[in-house]
């Protein structure tokens, strides 16, 4: 999976947070629902869930070129992937591994 749309790519880069514990809550899924529509949710979540860590990271890696293309959508979508990490009320450890690794790869 490698050439996303805008809206694809948020849903791939906050289903990664939301899947930094290897447990995507409701709270998680809901938090993302609000921002994505309910068949581009469906659609990437398959792809997303058909995908290895490395084709995960990967598809962030090519598709960031395109749409995180200075500071300000960084920071944009940085804050996004918090609201996900806090959705469920816990920033654990794998979490805060997994935000400080998509800051970098951003």
């Amino acid at each position: 999976m490698n050439n996303l749309t805008k809206d694809e790519f948020r849903t791939y880069c906050l289903l990664y947070a939301a899947n930094a514990d290897f447990n995507i809550t409701k709270q998680e899924i809901i938090a993302i629902g609000a921002k994505i529509a309910p068949e581009d949710f469906i659609r990437v979540y398959n792809w997303f869930e058909a995908d290895s860590d490395m084709d995960r990271i990967e598809t962030i890696q090519t598709n960031k070129v395109q749409y995180v293309k200075n500071e300000e959508d960084k920071k944009k979508l940085l804050n996004e992937l918090k609201e996900v990490f806090f959705a469920d009320g816990v920033f654990d450890s794998a979490e805060r591994s997994i935000f400080f690794m998509l800051k970098k790869l951003l």
